[in-house]
């Protein structure tokens, strides 16, 4: 916090008063919490969202936060800040099923053809299972429950091949190599 409000006192103003102390501590701090977002998810609008959730999150665990605790709330906070960046850096860079559609295009002899077309060949590598539901979700675009329902299996058994389809794929483009 700062001098004039330390850790204790702040808690209290947090129980007594929680919209003063949650702009109060937008006003102090709000500013170095955007600039750590933002320098971990490389992402100004994304930095903004996650300040604009973290501040969610303390009016919605105030009654919990403001109760004594020998760790700062400001460590809470910075905390928070960080990992909810990482998580969104992380899903960012991370190979997605839902971005899987521009396999659905092939048109002529670019580079992306090529990597369409070997992909398409990569996913007839795998089980029958995760065949199918990878080419489900990338053709029909259909939605976990809609898989399930149309192979007549359950939504975990689908959940679990689309995990290890993703897991192949990931390597897959890891290693990618045009012939």
């Amino acid at each position: 916090m700062s001098a004039i409000l330390n850790n204790d006192r702040f808690r209290k103003l947090l129980a007594k008063q929680p919209a003063l102390a949650i702009q109060l501590l937008h006003q102090l701090h709000g500013k170095s919490l955007y600039q750590i977002a933002r320098q971990l998810t490389q992402d100004p609008n994304a930095a903004q969202d996650i300040i604009q959730d973290t501040f969610t999150l303390i009016w919605e665990k105030r009654h919990q936060l403001s109760r004594h605790h020998e760790k700062s709330l400001l460590h809470f906070i910075v905390r928070v800040v960080r990992n909810k960046s990482i998580t969104h850096f992380k899903r960012k860079k991370l190979f997605n099923i839902d971005q899987l559609r521009f396999l659905q295009q092939t048109d002529g002899d670019t580079f992306q053809d090529q990597l369409i077309k070997d992909m398409r060949k990569h996913i007839n590598t795998f089980s029958l299972r995760e065949q199918q539901c990878t080419l489900l979700k990338i053709d029909h675009n259909l939605s976990l429950d809609q898989i399930a329902t149309q192979l007549g299996v359950s939504r975990k058994m689908v959940e679990k091949a689309q995990t290890s389809a993703l897991k192949k794929l990931r390597q897959w483009a890891k290693d990618y190599q045009p012939e």
